[in-house]
């Protein structure tokens, strides 16, 4: 797993695993973790984990398998299910973690009834040592079938990073384009352009990607796998 890097670049991978499922509804994890044990990220961004409450399964056996941490806190609970399950961001990493944070970017007028515009979202942010500095890495999920919904997610995860020490960077699925949701002000977005990563098969829709404060510099690589509905990408970043 990777410690320590001599290129002075935080690789970040991301990826929507659609509840570790593939676009067909086979199982992924096994396709997940090929994908991380080859690109050896630092952090890996995961959304859409679906997993028991207080008792991760599929994600503690990949990050075990890969050699990395976890970090699993729900956007929300499934409490139909009798299995007692959560939803919503992960986040692993194989360097130092010295704070974590989970915010409510979204919170939806009526409860949880199992439909898409009842699901709250959240970011869940890790604040990682990576060659003698702090960074802050993040994975989000905005809403995809309303746009007033992603714009209050959008500000308040503009409201959030205004409150964080630089340098931050964020990785989601942001269900819209990135100028669409953060036009103006000073967050970037990696890859810029954004390239399409959805649906995986014939990607036309440019929703995953990075946003991030200011002088980081950038290399991203869209993967073209099978393995989800989204195409994954990983950033390798330069901080100033």
């Amino acid at each position: 797993m990777p410690t320590s890097d001599d290129s002075g670049e935080l690789r970040i991978l991301h990826w929507n695993v659609h509840s570790w499922r593939d676009a067909a509804g086979a199982p992924n994890p096994g396709g997940v973790a090929d994908l991380i044990s080859e690109t050896k990220p630092h952090v890996v961004s995961l959304v859409e984990v679906n997993e028991p409450l207080g008792a991760p399964e599929t994600l503690a056996d990949l990050a075990d398998k890969c050699g990395y941490a976890w970090i699993f806190v729900p956007s929300i609970e499934l409490s139909t299910d009798p299995a007692a399950r959560g939803y919503g961001n992960a986040l692993l990493t194989s360097i130092p973690v010295t704070a974590v944070q989970h915010v409510g970017m979204y919170s939806p007028e009526r409860r949880y009834d199992g439909t898409e515009p009842t699901e709250p979202r959240s970011v869940t942010l890790a604040r990682v040592m990576f060659s003698g500095a702090s960074v802050w890495v993040g994975a989000t999920h905005f809403p995809a079938t309303h746009h007033g919904s992603r714009q209050t997610a959008a500000r308040m995860l503009r409201r959030l990073v205004g409150q964080l020490a630089a340098p931050w960077i964020v990785c989601g699925d942001f269900n819209a384009s990135f100028a669409t949701l953060f036009r103006g002000g000073d967050i970037r977005v990696h890859p810029d352009p954004p390239r399409p990563t959805f649906p995986a098969r014939r990607p036309v829709a440019a929703i995953d990607y990075a946003v991030s404060s200011p002088g980081i510099v950038t290399t991203t690589q869209i993967f073209r796998v099978p393995t989800s509905d989204h195409l994954p990408l990983l950033v390798a970043a330069r901080f100033p």
